[in-house]
């Protein structure tokens, strides 16, 4: 693998090109130094800076059972889109509030409250491509209002405000009122695109106007407590009500066989990692002993201890829901047999998930670390490398990586994903440091040492949250 190659901080589009787009110009403020029409590349670099603060800053939840699921749907979505700019990354905040967010460059941002909140996939699908179409359009980029002009730094609040209103305003100058609020021909845009955009991904489009009412509810039961996403989504009845006339006009393609299943785990995985874990597992146990004899339902509870921490709890269940064909309890059920030691076992579950999804990157880098504990150092190596080209914001599948080249003597390799591990999880310190010493393991006037001297001022300006 060639060391460098990969790094969130300076991606590259996979399609370059020479489209420049209007000024940055989001609302009225109070700082008014411009910012130049910019071109995919650099709005590419803006996303990606964003990125690496809100590492910092944000709350992420870094499940990878659960950023694979978000992954999953987010892919069937972009891949009908009729541009290829943008690869998109897709992250979960640790928080309770209606919200989601759109960052130039291809990163999504979903709240784990929003995940929870959702009553099918094709509410879940409709949020992420509304989003998609915000980037592929560059509505950020081209919002203007009044020639208002925005300079780097208070555009990054107010992206890191639409994700997490405390911590944006902390990154805006005190006294400056500032949110990103989309105009109202792009929300329009996003509507409707991504009405079109969800069905053709095989997605019910209703689902856009039955989340939409949800929130426009939680507005209307609190009245004092305005979801954050109608801070950079603003909603009205009618445009409600445009959304379902539209909606009724689409072919709905049905329900994916295995979507609702998926989605439920998605939901017990949540609520397990951010919640009191007794408070979901009181609720599946009374869903298990409603149906004992339900696979999703045994799933749900292993699920539910399995993050919760009771892993001998957890295993017996989860074995019982593969055998019984819950979907991708097979993969879950190795995630719990690797946890208690049992590697030979764990294989096999991992091996049998993967041969049914492939594509699961977070599996994959599982059985990948399952193959090196059981001394298969360059097999192991192989997988690893796999799971971190489909996805590259596994820092487990870096850390495990970093390890491998340091048993193979190649320390320079060793550094640089210690790096990326240190950096994925929102230690610039550490990132620092490893960085550093990739560079100075690295020859004069190579790409690695290029590589690892851009990495290590990126990241050293995000720790002094400049």
């Amino acid at each position: 693998m060639k060391v460098g190659a990969r790094h969130a901080a300076a991606p590259t589009p996979r399609r370059p090109g020479s489209r420049c787009a209007a000024v940055v110009a989001l609302v009225s403020v109070g700082i008014a130094a411009p910012v130049c029409a910019i071109g995919l590349r650099e709005e590419s670099d803006l996303g990606a800076r964003f990125a690496l603060e809100a590492r910092r800053s944000v709350p992420l939840l870094r499940e990878p059972a659960v950023t694979e699921y978000l992954r999953r749907i987010g892919l069937r979505i972009t891949s009908r889109l009729d541009s290829d700019n943008f690869v998109y990354r897709w992250y979960v905040v640790r928080d309770s509030g209606l919200n989601a967010f759109a960052v130039p460059g291809g990163y999504v941002y979903v709240n784990a409250g929003l995940i929870e909140q959702v009553d099918s996939e094709a509410e879940l699908a409709g949020v992420l491509a509304h989003e998609v179409v915000h980037v592929d359009a560059h509505h950020v980029v081209r919002q203007e209002r009044q020639g208002a002009l925005a300079n780097y730094g208070t555009l990054l609040g107010v992206l890191l405000s639409a994700v997490h209103p405390a911590i944006g305003a902390g990154a805006i100058a005190v006294g400056t009122a500032v949110q990103l609020k989309y105009q109202r021909e792009f929300e329009q845009e996003a509507d409707h695109v991504g009405l079109e955009l969800m069905q053709r991904a095989g997605f019910d489009p209703a689902g856009v106007p039955a989340f939409l009412r949800k929130v426009l509810r939680t507005q209307r039961l609190n009245p004092t407590e305005i979801p954050p996403y109608f801070l950079s989504h603003p909603l009205t009845e009618d445009r409600v009500a445009a959304l379902e006339q539209r909606a009724s006009g689409l072919p709905r393609p049905g329900p994916r066989p295995d979507g609702a299943a998926e989605l439920a785990a998605a939901k017990v995985t949540v609520r397990a990692l951010t919640g009191p874990p007794d408070a979901v597992v009181g609720e599946v146990r009374a869903l298990l002993e409603k149906a004992p004899t339900s696979p999703l339902a045994h799933h749900l509870l292993g699920l539910a201890y399995l993050y919760g921490g009771r892993l001998a709890d957890a295993e017996p269940l989860l074995a019982r829901a593969a055998a019984g064909g819950s979907p991708r309890a097979t993969g879950d059920h190795g995630r719990a047999l690797a946890r208690l030691g049992k590697l030979a076992d764990a294989r096999s579950e991992f091996e049998a998930h993967l041969r049914a999804h492939p594509g699961d990157a977070a599996v994959q880098s599982e059985l990948a670390r399952s193959v090196i504990a059981e001394g298969n150092v360059k097999g192991g190596m192989a997988l690893l490398e796999s799971a971190l080209e489909a996805d590259p914001e596994l820092d487990e599948a870096e850390h495990a990586l970093a390890a491998c080249l340091g048993k193979l003597g190649d320390e320079r390799g060793q550094w640089w994903h210690l790096g990326r591990a240190y950096e994925l999880r929102g230690d610039f310190e550490r990132a620092t440091t490893a960085y550093e010493k990739a560079r100075d393991l690295s020859p004069n006037d190579t790409p690695e040492r290029t590589a690892a001297e851009h990495a290590m001022r990126e990241v050293r300006r995000a720790g002094r949250g400049r």
